[in-house]
């Protein structure tokens, strides 16, 4: 393999910008849209068993979307065994500026990891590395460690011991992010200061190409050969603390100087708390590889401490039996609005059009930091890329311990899902209607929820009606579809997490909807650090903040509580002030259990 500075030097500006759809098919969007509120109102509204006509929808859409997905393997397959001209070879020459031929070759899915974390557990993070070890098609890795402190040391040392040979490690002086922003703002100065009109699309382009010729200068700075029988395959990057964005936005960009040297075309993206599967990254990958326009794709999930605690215990059973599906509802499409971070896989030719425009995403004036995976998926959909959801594919990730963790990641997963699906209007003129209706019922349904359930607190009427059998239909139909259908095959012992962990996501998703969405600016990395040191500092947050994070789900515990109870008066004909007492005690219960499960306890 030949080294960085053996390379061609002419790495151009990236110019693959994806592709978007002609004028008629923009048409058929927008009516497709505009059809699916109408839809949407009548299948909730003037339905008398609104959720199990959802979740048998759902389930329709998801055997339709394995079935596309097997397809798209088999296509893959069958490429394999037949010797063509290179399909990819004017797309590679777009991105990459190097000078190829044609001839005759046989596609292949070998890609590049990229692992990200900050202060992750030593003995996690250990396990991580150690899967990859066994990944199929993985030819080389990278590792991305946001913080370059002492206490961040920790995981240089499991990368050293994991990967002792043919590896080394890098220190970033200047994150690559904030290069990029700084010559993106002084490209655009110029344009102004010149007189002419601002091109976005130029700047970032010119930022791009500099951080790319810096990673190679890099590289070569440290007299590195990439592959080969004793080349590197193994490099860990380091920088000075950030937040996650920050971490792999450097790590993109060497991936895709590294990924030019070895002639490799795709990414597999994780987090530092994730496992994969021998199969993980291959069969992911399969999904794109055959079908020029599918820039992404991401796999299903597992949670691998689940015998942890109790929570632990209900979010493996949330991942079971709800997100399997939800995930499932636009993906039939090529429309799989969120990659998930733990399990991406990226197109290399797909990414440097959209890395600097994802990094120095505004909204509400400031720079975000909590949507990274999310605003990916939406940079790919909006140049017209498919982004494929492999529901039958898994990998396993690391799911809070305690409510308060657990609860704040979901507040962040929110508050992503907000920016992105309402402040990014234009992905839906762009892409499959199914897109919009997805993001309709998932906005929309837990806030008329929500609104259902304080009107009937308030004034004890019913906004809409509610039915108990439907609820029970619901949790049947979706518990015996996954037994059947779904890859991840759940233990005997665990069967009696499924119902209880209905109740764990469903009762506190409207609350998270609302409060979210009225927060979407506040940032973070949202799940804390796991490093034994800086749990001890995590805890001694103030009170403040921990009544900003999660006060809203005691108050609506409290909420529920007084309506469960309002309900049983009502059935009960108690008179008004055993009613009112009766909601009082309860509303004063639930809303200490809700504290003593968050701020009060020790996570």
């Amino acid at each position: 393999m030949m080294s960085p500075k053996e390379k061609n030097d002419d790495f151009r500006e990236p110019v693959v910008q994806g592709h978007p759809p002609s004028a008629s098919r923009l048409l058929l969007n927008i009516l497709g849209c505009l059809l699916s509120l109408p839809i949407y109102y009548f299948s909730t509204v003037h339905s008398r068993y609104p959720v199990t006509l959802d979740i048998v929808i759902t389930i329709a859409l998801t055997e339709i979307n394995r079935y596309i997905v097997e397809g798209r393997r088999q296509d893959f397959a069958r490429s394999l065994h037949t010797p063509s001209f290179d399909q990819h070879l004017d797309e590679k020459k777009e991105w990459s500026g190097r000078h190829l031929e044609a001839q005759p070759c046989l596609p292949n899915a070998d890609c590049m990891a990229a692992v990200v974390g900050w202060r992750e557990d030593p003995s996690l993070y250990a396990r991580a590395l150690q899967s990859y070890k066994s990944a199929k098609t993985c030819t080389f890795f990278l590792a991305g460690i946001d913080g370059d402190e002492a206490e961040d040391q920790d995981m240089v040392n499991v990368f050293c011991q994991v990967f002792p040979e043919n590896s080394t490690v890098i220190q970033i002086p200047e994150p690559l992010g904030e290069i990029a922003e700084r010559i993106r703002a002084k490209t655009m100065a110029l344009q102004r200061q010149n007189g002419i009109p601002v091109n976005e699309d130029e700047a970032n382009a010119i930022s791009m190409q500099a951080c790319l010729d810096l990673a190679r200068s890099i590289l070569r700075q440290h007299d590195l050969t990439i592959g080969g029988p004793k080349g590197i395959k193994h490099l860990c990057l380091k920088q000075r603390h950030m937040h996650k964005k920050g971490i792999m936005f450097t790590a993109y960009v060497f991936a895709l100087v590294i990924s030019d040297i070895l002639g490799i075309e795709y990414l597999w993206s994780s987090d530092s708390d994730t496992i994969v599967f021998p199969d993980s990254l291959e069969k992911t990958i399969n999904t794109i590889a055959s079908d020029l326009k599918a820039g992404g794709a991401s796999s299903g999930l597992v949670v691998h401490n689940n015998r942890e605690t109790a929570v632990t215990n209900l979010a493996s059973a949330v991942y079971w039996g709800e997100l399997y599906l939800t995930r499932s509802t636009p993906a039939c499409t090529g429309t799989s609005d969120c990659q998930s971070g733990p399990s991406t896989a990226f197109r290399l030719s797909a990414l440097p059009a959209i890395l600097v425009p994802w990094y120095t995403q505004i909204a509400f004036g400031k720079r975000m930091i909590v949507n990274e995976d999310r605003h990916l998926t939406t940079n790919l959909l909006l140049r017209g890329w498919k982004v494929i959801f492999a529901s039958d594919v898994l990998a396993a990730t690391d799911t809070p311990t305690t409510m308060s963790r657990w609860l704040r990641q979901q507040v962040r997963w929110a508050r992503a899902t907000h920016i992105e699906s309402l402040l990014r209007p234009k992905v839906y003129l762009v892409s499959h209607p199914l897109l919009f209706y997805g993001m309709v019922k998932r906005e929309f349904g837990p806030a008329i929820g929500a609104l259902a359930v304080m009107w009937f607190f308030f004034t004890g009427h019913q906004l809409i009606e509610i039915s108990v059998m439907d609820f029970v239909f619901r949790i049947l139909i979706s518990t015996m579809y996954n037994f059947v259908r779904n890859t991840h095959r759940l233990r005997l012992r665990d069967v009696r997490w499924i119902v209880p962990g209905v109740f764990f996501y469903y009762v506190p998703l409207p609350a998270v909807q609302i409060y979210s969405m009225l927060t979407m600016a506040a940032d973070g990395w949202g799940t804390s650090m796991r490093a034994s040191g800086d749990m001890e500092r995590a805890k001694r947050d103030g009170m403040r903040k921990a009544w900003f994070d999660l006060g809203f789900f005691i108050v609506w515990m409290g909420i529920v509580a007084g309506v469960v109870a309002k309900v049983l008066a009502i059935h009960w004909g108690l008179v008004w002030y055993e009613k009112m007492a009766c909601i009082m005690v309860s509303m004063g219960v639930a809303m200490w259990g809700g504290w003593r499960v968050t701020i009060g306890s020790s996570g």
